[in-house]
């Protein structure tokens, strides 16, 4: 049989595989820019932290026992 056919004698449509371009690219690409907001966030955030000078660390170092 050169013509595959159904038992009602239509002809069986053949199976289409799913594209994965589209869909996959824009879901790399949305991940992508979300991970790049997240990070830049991230790296903003962290900048604003006050931090210690070295003094002020070598100072909150020193024992309290001579303190009056």
């Amino acid at each position: 049989m050169t013509n595959p056919q159904t038992e009602q004698g239509q002809p069986e449509k053949p199976v289409k595989k799913k594209k994965r371009g589209c869909c996959f690219g824009c879901l790399m690409l949305i991940l992508i820019l979300v991970v790049l907001l997240i990070g830049t966030f991230g790296y903003y955030w962290y900048q604003g932290l006050p931090k210690k000078s070295a003094v002020e660390k070598e100072y909150n170092s020193i024992p309290d026992r001579y303190q009056n």
